[in-house]
This record gives structure tokens, C-alpha cells and sequence, in this order.
């Protein structure tokens, strides 16, 4: 009796060994799966090279070496490789490896300022869960036309799935010397979501930056910015929204405004929008020689136009705009519609030709209002200094300010 129970506990031990063993193949198996979609993804965008080197595959443990490769600024080789190792489980993997990034040959990154980064992958439900760390570091003369790049710490932290992807890019400051001139860049914060199809996607965009300085020709500063956008590609069309302000603006440091605006745009062929972005993609290999990038853009022309078909139509929500220095205090809203009929005139004429963006400007028609107008624009108009409303009207591109020309 005893000698059954020891033999059907030995089989029954040996069928769930069997069957874990099973499972941890069937695991690390779609774990390498989910690296070669990435690595082919990554391939297929333009002008990227990825390819994955030194790759050892195992039922617990994999590792190998991910290399990326794009055309930097200057048209040098901007290459970044990410060493990983990777733990496969039943239920997950767990990745884990560096960053090394390197310019035209040369390092960007001391090795001990190398960024980290972790993932982890759920087997069952495809959700990835990622964050890529990096420490405070200085660069010198590697970058062309920057003498120095301060990066403050950081980390961006990404979770979802294909097809839906959350992010979220956490910054200390940078600092940036080109020269005897220097652009600091405050704390930043950006987080959104992008979720797409084949023919569709949607994005979701939160911005916040605490400040950002020129000091050079013409130095300014502005604090406290944010900025959110959503953009939609159905598929009959393409829209957005987006709102942004600034809390204060100062020229050699003088605050001379503050401000905030929104504005939506909408009714855009999503089918030419889609065409016109895949033609770009194909011809962005012909170079960037003026010559070039004139001819390509030429021959651009019919598509962009079939982009414009559904007569766009751009709406300013609001907009404030205050002064204290200049005694402002105005806020504007109204839309602006650009007729789309009969495309084939306009596509008569290249987007390179002065020709076309005039009769791109005949086809303007709308209205803007601009409330507690200050005096001083009211004068610039040609109108009484105490005219406060001014309202601006654009009929077949010819411009009006409170039924009078204007003349830019």
C-alpha cells in the first residue's frame, strides 16, 4: 500500500518537473521572442540600425549585447549599446543591463557614469514594466559646436504593452556651453501614454519645466512652463490639442510677460496625412544637401495638398497674455479655416515656389478677437489709442482689424 503511494507520489513529482521544465522552455522561449520583435522594430524605423551580438540562449539565463545605430548631428554615427542579462522565469523575466553611448567614435560616458537600466517582461499577459536610470554627469568636447554638456540625474520609467505604452521622464537640471554662450535647462518632467494600431494612434502628452536660459546674443529666460497635447490619427482624420503657458518671461532679466494659450486642429486627411509620412520616410535617404531636400520637397507637393483637402481648421480656445511692465492685460480666441477645394489648382504649383504659399494664403478665411487690446498695437494698426476690442478678419487671405485693411 505504501510502496503504491511512494510510486504515484514519485510519478506525480515527476509530471509537475516535467511540466515546470516545460514551462520554464515555453517561457525563456517567448522571452527571446519578445527581444527579436523589439531588435526588428527598432531595425525597421528609418534611419536606425539594431542588431543584437553575443547572444547566449538558456532555459534560465540569457545574455547579450543590443547595438543602435543613427546618423548624430553633423552626420556622424551616434551608436549606443545596451550589454543585458536576462532571468527567465515561468511567470516573467526579469532583464537588467547598461548603456554605453558613444559620437563619431568617441565615448560620451565615463564608464562609471554609465546608465542602468531594469525591465521585467509577464510572460502570460505581454505587459513590460521598464525604468532606465543615469547619474549626474560632464561631457567635453565630443558633441560638435558644444564645449560642455552638464546632465543632471535622471531616470525614465516606461509600462504597458504593445500598442500601448505608458512613459514618464523624470530630469534634474542640464546646463549646455556653446562657447562664450550657455542654455540651462531646469528640472524637467514629461509623462504620457501612446497607444496605436496599424492605421491609428493616440497620444497623450504632460510637460512641465521649472525654467529654461539663454545667456549669449539677445539672453532671455523663462520659468515655470507646462504644456499638454493630445493628437489623434483615426481613420478618416487627424487631430489636436494642445495647452501651454509660461509664468514669466524676462529679457536680460528684466520680466516683461507672462502668458497661456490653446488651441485646437482639426480636419486633416488621415489617409494623405499616413501617405505623405510613409514618402518621407522612403525618400529621407536622399540626403540633406539643399539641391537635394528642394527637389525632394517639390515632388512632395501633391501629397501635402491632398493633406489640406478637408479644409484644416485651426481654433484658438484662448489666449492670455499679461504685462505688467507694459500695463497688458489681453486675451484673444477665434479660428481660422483653410479652404481645401480644388486641390489640383493648388498642386499646379511646387511647395518650393513663393507662388504657392500665396494662393495657400488666398484660401485663408476667419476671424480672431482681441480683447483689453493695449494702446500702443491699437496705434501700430492705424487705430485709436482707447480702441480695446479688435477684431481680425482674413477673407480670401486679405486681412481686416476692425473693418480696416491691414498691410503687414
Amino acid at each position: 500500500m505504501y510502496k503504491k503511494r511512494w510510486i504515484g507520489g514519485a510519478c506525480l513529482l515527476l509530471l509537475a518537473g516535467i511540466g515546470w521544465c516545460a514551462a520554464q522552455a515555453w517561457s525563456s522561449h517567448v522571452g527571446e521572442q519578445a527581444l527579436e520583435r523589439l531588435t526588428a522594430r527598432l531595425d525597421a524605423r528609418q534611419g536606425w540600425q539594431a542588431a543584437r551580438h553575443e547572444v547566449a540562449r538558456g532555459w534560465w539565463h540569457s545574455t547579450g549585447v543590443l547595438r543602435l545605430e543613427i546618423a548624430g548631428p553633423g552626420g556622424d554615427p551616434l551608436r549606443v549599446s545596451l550589454p543585458y542579462r536576462v532571468r527567465h522565469g515561468v511567470l516573467s523575466s526579469h532583464l537588467k543591463g547598461e548603456v554605453d553611448v558613444t559620437y563619431a567614435g568617441r565615448a560620451l560616458l565615463a564608464t562609471e557614469a554609465a546608465p542602468t537600466w531594469q525591465a521585467t517582461y509577464r510572460t502570460l499577459s505581454g505587459e513590460m514594466q521598464g525604468r532606465l536610470q543615469w547619474s549626474a554627469f560632464t561631457s567635453r568636447g565630443v558633441l560638435p559646436q558644444v564645449t560642455s554638456l552638464d546632465v543632471g540625474a535622471g531616470e525614465l520609467s516606461l509600462r504597458g504593452r504593445a500598442g500601448d505604452l505608458r512613459y514618464h521622464l523624470r530630469s534634474a537640471a542640464w546646463r549646455v556651453l556653446l562657447g562664450e554662450a550657455s542654455l540651462d535647462v531646469g528640472t524637467l518632467d514629461v509623462e504620457g501614454r501612446h497607444r496605436s494600431g496599424e492605421r491609428w494612434f493616440h497620444h497623450s502628452l504632460d510637460l512641465s519645466l521649472a525654467s529654461l536660459t539663454w545667456q549669449g546674443d539677445a539672453p532671455f529666460s523663462l520659468h515655470a512652463l507646462d504644456y499638454k497635447a493630445a493628437m489623434r490619427l483615426d481613420d478618416d482624420t487627424f487631430r489636436y490639442h494642445g495647452e501651454g503657458g509660461v509664468d514669466d518671461i524676462a529679457v536680460a532679466g528684466q520680466s516683461v510677460a507672462a502668458g497661456r494659450m490653446a488651441l485646437r486642429l482639426e480636419r486633416i486627411d488621415a489617409d494623405a496625412l499616413r501617405a505623405l509620412i510613409a514618402r518621407l520616410q522612403e525618400t529621407r535617404a536622399d540626403g540633406a544637401h539643399s539641391a537635394i531636400a528642394a527637389s525632394r520637397w517639390a515632388r512632395l507637393t501633391p501629397l501635402i495638398v491632398k493633406v489640406l483637402r478637408d479644409s484644416p481648421r485651426l481654433t484658438l480656445e484662448s489666449m492670455q497674455v499679461t504685462s505688467e511692465a507694459f500695463g497688458v492685460d489681453s486675451r484673444a480666441f477665434g479660428e481660422v479655416t483653410l479652404d481645401g477645394d480644388d486641390p489640383a489648382a493648388l498642386a499646379a504649383t511646387p511647395v518650393t515656389s513663393p507662388a504657392f504659399w500665396r494662393r495657400l494664403q488666398q484660401r485663408l478665411e476667419g476671424r480672431i478677437t482681441l480683447v483689453d487690446a493695449p494702446p500702443l498695437l491699437a496705434l501700430y494698426l492705424g487705430l485709436a489709442p482707447d480702441t480695446t476690442r479688435l477684431v481680425f478678419r482674413v477673407d480670401a487671405g486679405q486681412w481686416r482689424v476692425n473693418e480696416h485693411a491691414l498691410r503687414w
